[in-house]
């Protein structure tokens, strides 16, 4: 298992082999992007920010979720959309220089090579990978030195988030690696397949306590407003699946230096299928396609829009939704 120094320097060095035109991949209409916001955990554990969104969005409600959004014009950035968002959610500044003045942190941008995601609103999502540390932290410390929180930025939107705590990155791939001594902080993990609209998903849900004694400490103390949290044995538990831990296992697949291949990575060719053959993901409104596949109906399929030809090699990519 790799220290977060190794694991840090792997993402940064990541690039998507990708030659797919970025309008196709990430069309101007439905462009998306999430901050993936680092930081070392009390035990020098590399953890990731999550959050989850209050019940009455109208979409995902509920769900945990990466802070960021949908882009506000084409011309945004993934990086300004991540940031902006992630602003609007939990009140970290877009403006660095506010967040090194107010709260003498410093983020750090790790990597804006990861491919793209297929959200099921047929939205394309780019994760930005970013970490935080304490500005006074000398250089060569600032992956080894936990992240002292107490004059943290978060605050919840009540009308965006209502709770916000972090897991371990490598807590994602754990179950597929014999690692000596290391302990996940879930209390569960469940795997299955489901089938939507032709192709084979693989669901991964990684269900963490509320009460997490792992997580810094000033994240415990910000409220948390959740309700309707899933309950395991009498557990209250925050359930961390579908997109979210599909970029997340990618993540940390790319951090330990384990993708030979990047053929299980993202849904770039999807997206270009969808996009370039099947007349999908043009509009800011879903087309009558997209909104039948939206509510599962069993009779339409992806290989309704897009040939057989460029279909076939996607089946393979398919692991989890």
């Amino acid at each position: 298992m790799l220290e977060p120094t190794a694991l840090i320097k792997n993402l940064g060095n990541f690039k998507v082999q990708n030659v797919l035109p970025l309008t196709s991949v990430w069309p101007p209409n439905r462009r998306a992007a999430t901050l993936v916001l680092l930081f070392i955990g009390n035990r020098g554990e590399l953890r990731v920010l999550l959050t989850k969104r209050c019940r009455n969005l109208r979409s995902f409600s509920g769900h945990v979720s990466l802070p960021g959004g949908k882009s506000d014009s084409p011309s945004e950035t993934a990086e300004t959309i991540a940031r902006r968002e992630s602003e609007e959610e939990i009140s970290l500044p877009s403006d660095d220089l506010v967040l090194l003045e107010k709260y003498k942190m410093t983020i750090e941008n790790v990597s804006s090579n990861m491919p793209h995601y297929l959200a099921r609103t047929f939205l394309s999502v780019k994760p930005i990978i970013c970490f935080l540390y304490n500005s006074a932290t000398p250089k060569n410390e600032r992956y080894q030195r936990p992240l002292e929180g107490t004059k943290f930025f978060g605050k919840l939107n009540p009308g965006e988030t209502s709770s916000m705590f972090s897991v371990p990155l490598n807590d994602f791939i754990a179950h597929q690696r014999l690692w000596a001594q290391y302990k996940v902080e879930y209390v569960n993990r469940k795997e299955y397949m489901k089938r939507w609209g032709g192709l084979t998903w693989r669901i991964e849900h990684y269900f963490y306590p509320n009460s997490n004694p792992g997580d810094a400490e000033w994240l415990n103390n910000i409220l948390d407003t959740s309700s309707g949290d899933e309950d395991l044995e009498g557990i209250p538990c925050k359930d961390v699946w579908g997109l979210t831990a599909k970029i997340l296992h990618d993540i940390c697949c790319i951090a330990h230096g384990e993708v030979a291949g990047q053929e299980s990575l993202g849904h770039d060719g999807l997206i270009y299928g969808l996009h370039e053959f099947g007349g999908q993901m043009k509009e800011r409104s879903r087309s009558d396609w997209e909104n039948k596949m939206l509510t599962n109906q069993r009779s339409v399929m992806f290989g309704d829009v897009i040939p057989s030809f460029q279909l076939k090699p996607i089946v393979k990519q398919a692991r989890e939704f």
